[in-house]
């Protein structure tokens, strides 16, 4: 537990400090974790070389199109150059492999995008939100289920996690999204006038945020699970890779993007 917590107060810091040196510095971390992430996965789904390039193919293709507003045009040409290559290459590739290492790299270049996306559009502390809800909702998960876990969640999937934790880390979740917003109200830095209503507002996508957050963990131990192995990586002690670490952070990132927008905003 004590390398959890020392591991998790550094990252923190570092995260920190990414996020007041400004939004280009800021955006160009965020593409260095895509990056690292896309490698991981790939180490998961495949060992074959070539279905690596055309992975990190998809992920340039993928980044260029959300750069220049062509989404569908950059899924599309990611579809095409990775048949192409199974084209080129049969035999010597697994259109399983194929098709697995695609979806990740167009699943993690596509959601961490809303992370930026969401700092430029809104602003930085309303972007904040995404890391307060997973990481809350994940830290809050660890401590409920350790200290009054009896009852197993889904063991086959994530044998550690329990109902008394998720249901901790949904409550946990929601007052520390309001707890978020009355200090940014205080600040004088608030995006929402701190009335009863808007109090509800936020803690509900607070809940609705931190349910999807712990699918997001759950699917991304699923993945795992099905390559046998027990984390994407090991650059944070006690937590494993950036994978392992963003998790939470990419499966809810565009969902908390249109929560803000249509509830908050």
């Amino acid at each position: 537990m004590l390398t959890r917590i020392i591991t998790a107060v550094v990252s923190l810091i570092v995260f920190i400090g990414l996020l007041i040196a400004g939004e280009m510095v800021f955006a160009i971390g965020v593409g260095i974790i895509i990056l690292c992430m896309v490698y991981e996965s790939f180490s998961a789904v495949t060992k074959s070389a070539g279905v690596k390039v055309s992975g990190y193919i998809t992920g340039v293709i993928m980044g260029m199109g959300i750069i220049f507003s062509h989404i569908e045009l950059a899924i599309a040409a990611s579809i095409i150059q990775s048949l192409l290559f199974l084209i080129f290459m049969h035999e010597k590739v697994k259109y399983t492999e194929m098709f697995s290492a695609q979806f990740m790299a167009i699943y993690v270049t596509l959601f961490m995008s809303f992370i930026p996306r969401m700092e430029i559009e809104m602003s930085l502390p309303l972007m904040a939100i995404i890391f307060i809800i997973a990481w809350g909702s994940d830290t809050a998960a660890y401590f409920c289920g350790t200290f009054l876990g009896k009852h197993k969640l889904i063991p086959k999937v994530s044998p550690k996690k329990t109902v008394e934790g998720s249901v901790g880390a949904v409550i946990c979740t929601s007052l520390l999204c309001v707890l978020y917003m009355f200090i940014l109200d205080k600040a004088g830095y608030g995006f929402m006038t701190a009335t009863a209503g808007n109090y509800i507002r936020m803690a509900i996508v607070g809940l609705f945020a931190s349910i999807l957050s712990q699918f997001g963990d759950l699917a991304a131990s699923a993945i795992k699970r099905d390559a046998q192995i027990k984390d994407y990586g090991w650059i944070f002690p006690g937590h494993g890779g950036f994978m392992d670490r963003f998790d939470s952070v990419l499966f809810i990132s565009p969902v908390v993007y249109y929560l803000c927008q249509f509830i908050i905003i």
